[in-house]
């Protein structure tokens, strides 16, 4: 049975209801002015008929003129205004575009922290490497250089206190020794012709040239004695000339350098010489006496000294006093650092590679590099030169027979320390002109 009989459904009720009336009453019908009439087909033609109000045009293909270039051209690019030119509007938006508008680049993806940790390590491990080649290629060059030094064993002053001599973190003190030792004798029995103490001054930034006259009448440790300080090597060796002076100075030396006169031609030479003004009792005494001084010949005025002609130079003695002999040595060792100063790292190579067979020291290998170290550090400042016995401090004597230089020891023993130690180059400078 259907669902509404169940439900109570009337039929009779939808029978009532359509006898009810459904007229609009004349004050509610808003719809007066409409046509009664709703039924559509029932309408007339003329008001079934339905009007285009857009306007209609049929052309006459016979009486028209034809259309412009440009108008047909029109006609052919029109575009329905539903449609939009896309292309257009976006190269105009691009021209209109603000700087602070541009499109920003995309950021780079990070780097992950473990990949960044392996590119940092790649980047060290280059830096070591780069380091590695850097120190280790001079290292090997200078072990070379070491290597050909003749090496002596290093012997404690036992003559004095090492507390009692003056000496300072910021200076070094290498006393170098000139010898001209001939076939057949021992070179510690030969007198040391030049004796020059080098001082690295790194606190000052300069180098310091001390030379000591070798006719200076002093106390010597090994003899128990008094005698001229160039006779300290005939008692001690190398070694006794180092105590004689600390023991007479009060000032530490690190240690000794000795060089013959062959190692003195060999370096003026691997530098390409050096420049000296020669004046004419110099060159007349070299020139005079060819024998004495290697048949070498010198003319006077400022010139390139060979190895040859520098090292007679050097060894002029019979014209003037030891004074003026020092002081040409120290004149010829000052045109040495200015050529090495200015010289690179294969020239300066050359000079210690070609001098190191004629050297002796009684420094280790370490020892000689941290020293290496000192001078780079002092080497491109002020080179002063000064001598001892100091002015005002000397007088000659007579000694058995044999003219000496006579000193105040305590007088020069402070002077010189604190020259080392104390006085810059200017204030050495400006005290050697006064002198």
């Amino acid at each position: 049975m259907p669902r509404f009989d169940n439900e109570g459904f009337n039929p009779q009720k939808r029978i009532d209801n359509d006898t009810r009336d459904r007229s609009v009453p004349v004050d509610e019908n808003y719809y007066s002015n409409v046509p009664v009439d709703l039924n559509f087909n029932s309408r007339g033609a003329s008001e079934s008929e339905v009007r285009d109000n857009q306007t209609s045009f049929t052309p006459n293909y016979n009486t028209l003129e034809a259309p412009k270039r440009s108008e047909r051209q029109s006609d052919y690019n029109f575009v329905p205004e539903v449609q939009r030119d896309y292309d257009a509007e976006r190269r105009t938006a691009n021209a209109q575009r603000q700087p602070s508008q541009e499109k920003v680049k995309p950021k780079k993806k990070k780097m992950s922290r473990r990949r960044r940790a392996y590119r940092m390590h790649q980047i060290r491990m280059g830096i070591i490497a780069a380091l590695i080649v850097i120190i280790l290629i001079p290292s090997l060059l200078i072990a070379g250089v070491l290597g050909k030094i003749n090496y002596d064993e290093h012997v404690d002053n036992r003559y004095v206190a090492s507390v009692d001599l003056q000496k300072s973190p910021f200076v070094k003190n290498i006393l170098l020794l000139g010898v001209d030792a001939r076939p057949k004798e021992e070179s510690e029995k030969s007198r040391a012709d030049t004796m020059m103490l080098i001082s690295l001054d790194v606190k000052h930034r300069c180098i310091k040239m001390t030379s000591f006259l070798r006719d200076t009448w002093v106390y010597i440790p090994e003899k128990d004695g008094y005698q001229r300080l160039n006779a300290a090597s005939t008692y001690g060796g190398y070694s006794g000339v180092v105590n004689t002076i600390e023991y007479n100075f009060g000032v530490r030396i690190d240690g000794y350098v000795v060089a013959d006169f062959e190692m003195f031609k060999v370096l003026v030479d691997s530098i390409g010489g050096v420049e000296v003004e020669v004046t004419k009792k110099e060159a007349k005494e070299v020139t005079k006496h060819k024998k004495r001084y290697g048949n070498v010949v010198l003319e006077e005025g400022k010139h390139i000294l060979t190895g040859e002609q520098a090292l007679a130079y050097c060894r002029i003695r019979k014209i003037d006093t030891d004074f003026k002999r020092t002081q040409r040595q120290r004149t010829v060792m000052t045109s040495i650092l200015n050529e090495a100063k200015k010289a690179g790292p294969f020239t300066l190579y050359k000079m210690a590679n070609r001098s190191a067979p004629y050297l002796e020291t009684d420094l280790t290998k370490s020892q000689l590099m941290r020293i290496a170290l000192f001078a780079s550090m002092c080497l491109g400042d002020k080179m002063v030169q000064q001598k001892v016995p100091f002015e005002g401090t000397w007088k000659y004597a007579n000694k058995g027979g044999a003219s000496v230089i006579s000193i105040d020891a305590q007088k020069n023993k402070e002077l010189l320390k604190d020259s080392i130690f104390n006085k810059t180059a200017d204030e050495i400078s400006a005290n050697d002109k006064n002198e």
